[in-house]
């Protein structure tokens, strides 16, 4: 877990600084592991089902001008690149290397469906994406080289020149200014202005969260609210309801009031929260495995074998039902702890399925994709 400076405790940072306040925590890793390097993250580049892009720092005197450009990428294209003023980034890099989910349990503190992805970007001395906000939160972990943050909490004016494909703030002068290097943290919560530059050639882990907007989970209700963009928040986070997997009765609860929701249709809202929370990218959906290769899995699983979670797979589930890459069905009686497991190991073993629904369940999460299919089977 991330070692938190001031003597916080976990709860004293979510009563603190979660969706409030930003944090800077120096040495909070130590040394980031597991870790990529830039020669993996440019192998990833290269990958056609691998959301990457590069941003590229044009100066030219006082004005500095960001552009991009979306991969996938050519190797030689990579290896041509300048020696500065460039990054490359790598979204949902845990996907695809699933030991990099690692990452993830320096913040057990927070629900792990509240995880959306862990982007790592590579930057050449002098790059960067430019000052922004984005509408979550973000623990920013430096790996190797240094990189300067500048951020603010005062209003930034959007920059009107900036490339449409970037949505950039006006440059901003800040008194938070910080040279992160191996193992530093920084927290940021929804809204803050912020701005990353190079300092040396650099890798830098963001651990980024998701949210709904209204709009996400009106449109699942058939239903209309007052403010379509207004996103999730949870300032109330207590430490207790990060539970492997669960969604609490409370994130239910702060999404009617945060989203505006109709409040007679509780348990509609809560399984369309789940099912937002564990919706896929559409390119990165897994393959529904065949009825042959269902049976041979359950099958394997009745053996006590072992099956593992696919990397592109999610999974949560509250007191009603069971969730998996967006879709959902009834809670079983005793699938509580089962589901637990699953969610905190990302492996399936030796599972104990004392009655029919249980077994149907288990029929149900193989046939959503939730779990690898071997190759040698």
């Amino acid at each position: 877990m991330l070692k938190m400076p001031e003597r916080l405790t976990p709860e004293s940072f979510l009563e603190r600084h979660w969706q409030k306040k930003s944090l800077f925590m120096p040495a909070a890793l130590g040394r980031v592991t597991p870790s990529i390097s830039r020669n993996e993250l440019g192998w990833l580049a290269t990958l056609d089902d691998v959301e990457s892009r590069l941003v590229f720092v044009d100066r030219s005197g006082a004005k500095t001008q960001y552009r991009t450009e979306t991969g996938p990428f050519d190797v030689e294209y990579l290896q041509q690149l300048p020696k500065r003023d460039w990054t490359l980034l790598i979204h949902d890099v845990e996907k695809h290397l699933p030991a990099m989910r690692a990452l993830f349990h320096q913040v057990p503190f927070i629900p792990d469906w509240r995880f959306d992805d862990l982007m790592v970007s590579f930057a050449a001395p002098g790059g960067g994406v430019g000052p922004h906000q984005d509408n979550y939160d973000v623990f920013l972990c430096q790996g190797t080289g240094i990189r300067n943050w500048r951020f603010t909490t005062d209003a930034v004016a959007d920059d009107p020149e900036a490339s449409s494909d970037l949505a950039l703030l006006c440059e901003f002068a800040s008194k938070e200014d910080y040279n992160c290097a191996n193992g530093d943290v920084l927290y940021l919560p929804p809204d803050v202005a912020h701005w990353g530059t190079a300092k040396r050639a650099c890798i830098t882990y963001s651990i980024g969260m998701r949210a709904p907007q209204a709009a996400d989970v009106a449109y699942s209700l058939n239903s209309t609210v007052s403010d379509a963009e207004a996103f999730y928040r949870d300032p109330d986070l207590t430490a207790d309801e990060a539970q492997p997997g669960r969604i609490s009765q409370r994130s239910t609860q702060r999404a009617i009031n945060t989203l505006a929701l109709p409040r007679d249709r509780q348990h509609d809202v809560a399984s369309a929260l789940g099912r937002f929370a564990t919706e896929p990218k559409d390119w990165l959906r897994p393959d529904s495995p065949t009825p042959e290769e269902t049976a041979l899995l359950f099958d394997h699983a009745q053996k006590g074998g072992q099956l593992h979670v696919h990397g592109m797979s999610h999974i949560a589930f509250d007191d009603r039902n069971a969730y998996v890459n967006g879709n959902n069905t009834p809670l079983p009686s005793g699938a509580s702890s089962l589901l637990a497991r699953v969610c905190a190991q990302r492996t399936l073993s030796k599972p104990v399925l004392e009655t029919i629904e249980l077994a149907e369940m288990l029929v149900w999460m193989i046939q959503q994709g939730l779990f690898e299919v071997p190759e040698n089977f």
